[in-house]
């Protein structure tokens, strides 16, 4: 709608032109503003000729504080565009980007122009035309404009050219378009080369105006066309005679038929730049570039926020911030035992309970047992995320084993063993977490530590309430604070369970054992199988349809290898066979799986999110609503049938809401730095933009139709 109307709008603007006309002298520019930008039409000519060709611009003013883009807008953000509507005599060409300043936004990196930018264009007037002829360049200007938020901007400039017998000039136009034309890149005389490196990619620049300007530079950077290249990270350079060599961090985007092409700019101490259009050929690097390190005279600012943010230790909490931390962590794992994900783990240790709590001594072993797993399961998922975070890893959040298809897979296996294993398909020393005849005399207590283990592994990625505040604290502080929170959650998990099991009145009211418990037993393999179901799923996110047929095959090999072993298990042979088979359809499918490339989810009436879809809907003055979620999350599916609910659905129409998902289901970088900028330690997480612009409303856990409705409607304004 503001599209149109500002097409309109410029109609109006050239038919009053076209009006008044007579009465005014001829100009060469026009001008208007928006909110944060003033634009200015330029043009070389006061009067053209038939078949003559020229240069305009489009001269941006921007208010302090704020910026427009380059033509590979770096991490985020767009390019200006226009789109003409003018005399059919005349034809206007494409813009032309003078070099960019880096501007960084942690932990983004953009590419842009702050103050004032001048994008000069070429124009050709028919041969055909005739003088007398007056002839319009019209264009609806479009820029994203940009300081701690983006607000797309448009505006229409015009001009009335005549056509006369000889050309006549614009003195002031031509002269701010020649000081820019002197500002562009320029085509390298030298030579350009490139090679591959661990990290990415190395190129060499060897000419004789890039090594000229080395002598006074301030800065150096490379500006790629495209996303191949990582954006935030510093370039470091080596600089000698004939020019310079850079080291560059490849991205996710790099293919093996990448073509790596940008801009090289070197900027001079007194802030100027000159630049040159890089198109490396493979090769070794140019002679003439020695091995001194180039020292830039300024700091990168992205650098060196990244670095302090990397080198600064963690404040610890006083002792009443840590009572409050691990209170929370305790109840969070509490909580977890209501998740959905942990339901058909817990059926399990229940019927364990009921076998066990008529055998005091036996109760309370299980009992320890079950905690023993669940603690040192949390414990070791702190240790790792202690080690990640010391090796650099700042982007890792809770949740992260089930972000790799191979251990996905291997416990879709495993859930399925544990079925089969419940319908007394085959034994193990005994049934599995307290279930069987004889578990009470030999296995009972490894069944029980085994079953922790599993709920504690299935539950970890389900964040409920007070976790996700417990664990986002707990990543900013030291190693033992992390590690301390962890075992605190595994000790909220486990204590229900430990307090039935030290409690000789819980076995009076229930019933005693007896051959029901078979049955219910078996009853018990039906949940296993539908978690298996459910991490099925998961690794088809992940993985694709191959992935779902890999591990399916992974399934008959397993069951096959637990018919070899009740067939041939007696002797030494007949175990290794059968065991070999067992641990191949384990581990092959596991790493198969790993090595597909997952397909594409499509969501309906759902966009993907990103800052750049955020910011651009933000300046449409529109409610966003931000899914944070992955296919491993199974309160996330929850979750969605209260954001599908009809109620629902109507609120989102209503109010006119947009719905982005962040799909976390395998490793994503951005969205686990945009989910800890948040403070939230893991998923389902979930923002509420408002209409009218400013910090989003925050939701983790469960979700209420209700709940979700009120948002939408608040955010909107409406109540």
């Amino acid at each position: 709608m503001r599209t149109l109307i500002q097409r309109y709008l410029g109609f109006l603007a050239a038919l009053a032109i076209a009006i008044v006309l007579p009465v005014l002298p001829a100009s060469a520019q026009a001008t208007a503003s928006s909110d944060h930008a003033t634009g200015t039409l330029l043009v070389e000519r006061s009067e053209a000729t038939p078949g003559d060709t020229f240069l305009g611009a489009l001269r941006l003013k921007l208010a302090d504080g704020w910026h427009v883009y380059w033509r590979n807008p770096g991490d985020s953000g767009l390019p200006p565009t226009v789109e003409w509507t003018s005399s059919p005599a005349v034809t206007a060409g494409e813009f032309r980007f003078p070099p960019p300043h880096a501007i960084p936004l942690e932990p983004l990196m953009n590419y842009g122009y702050e103050g004032e930018v001048v994008l000069p264009f070429e124009i050709t007037i028919a041969a055909d035309a005739s003088p007398g002829d007056q002839l319009t360049i019209n264009g609806l200007f479009d820029y994203l404009i940009c300081a701690d938020v983006c607000i797309p901007e448009a505006i229409t400039l015009s001009i009335t050219l005549p056509v006369a017998a000889a050309p006549s000039a614009d003195e002031e136009a031509s002269g701010i378009i020649a000081a820019t034309l002197a500002k562009l890149p320029a085509d390298l005389t030298g030579r350009a080369a490139i090679e591959r490196t661990d990290a990415g990619f190395r190129i060499g620049v060897a000419d004789p105006a890039v090594a000229a300007a080395l002598v006074d530079a301030a800065d150096v950077r490379f500006f790629p066309n495209g996303p191949e290249i990582l954006h935030p990270p510093l370039q470091p350079a080596r600089t000698g005679p004939e020019g310079v060599v850079l080291e560059l961090q490849a991205s996710d985007f790099v293919t093996p038929n990448s073509v790596i092409a940008g801009l090289l700019v070197v900027e001079a101490k007194d802030g100027t730049q000159k630049g040159w259009e890089v198109a490396p050929a493979p090769g070794p690097m140019p002679e003439g570039i020695s091995t001194t390190e180039f020292v830039r005279t300024g700091v990168d600012p992205a650098k060196a926020a990244a670095a302090a943010k990397a080198s600064a230790p963690a404040v610890p909490l006083d002792f009443g911030g840590s009572i409050v931390l691990l209170g929370l962590a305790f109840l969070g794992g509490l909580v977890l035992n209501l998740m959905p994900c942990v339901l058909p783990v817990l059926t399990i240790k229940a019927a364990g309970l009921v076998h066990t709590a008529h055998d005091p001594v036996q109760s309370r072993k299980d009992g320890l047992a079950y905690l023993a797993g669940v603690v040192i399961c949390f414990a070791v998922v702190g240790v790792i995320l202690v080690a990640l975070k010391a090796a650099g890893d700042t982007s890792v959040g809770f949740g992260f084993q089930l972000q790799y298809s191979w251990v996905t897979a291997f416990f879709a296996l495993l859930m399925f063993a544990v079925g089969l294993n419940l319908l007394g398909v085959f034994e193990i020393g005994g049934s599995l977490g307290g279930v069987g005849g004889n578990l009470a005399d030999k296995g009972g207590t490894s069944g029980a530590f085994f079953t922790g283990l599993l709920a504690a592994f299935v539950g970890a990625p389900c964040v409920g309430p007070f976790m996700a505040p417990a664990v986002g604290v707990a990543l900013s502080q030291p190693a033992p604070m992390i590690l301390a929170v962890f075992v605190v959650i595994g000790l909220g998990m486990a204590a229900p369970f430990v307090l039935l099991s030290f409690t000789p009145a819980f076995a009076k009211v229930l019933p005693k054992p007896g051959k029901w418990m078979e049955t219910f037993r078996q009853v018990l393999a039906f949940p296993m199988f539908a978690t298996a179901l459910w991490l099925l799923w998961v690794v088809a996110g992940q993985a694709g349809r191959d992935g779902i047929l890999i591990v399916l095959a992974g399934s008959i090999a397993l069951a096959f290898g637990i018919w070899l072993a009740t067939r041939i298990g007696n002797s030494l042979a007949g175990r290794v066979i059968a065991g070999a088979v067992i641990l191949a359809a384990f581990i092959v499918p596991s790493f198969a799986t790993s090595s597909l490339k997952a397909e594409a989810a499509v969501v309906a009436k759902a966009d993907t999110w990103s800052t750049s879809r955020v910011a651009e809907l933000q300046g449409e003055g529109r409610v966003i609503f931000v899914d944070f979620t992955a296919r491993w999350c199974v309160t996330c599916q929850v979750n969605k049938g209260a954001i599908g609910d009809p109620s629902v659905q109507k609120a989102m129409a209503d109010t006119k809401t947009a719905f982005l998902i962040a799909d976390w289901t395998n490793k994503d970088k951005v969205i686990a730095e945009e989910l800890a900028r948040h403070g939230a330690a893991g998923i389902p997480f979930y923002l509420v933009y408002p209409a009218s612009g400013g910090e989003p409303r925050k939701f983790d856990g469960l979700l209420s139709t209700g709940q979700i409705e009120q948002a939408l409607r608040e955010a909107a304004g409406s109540i």
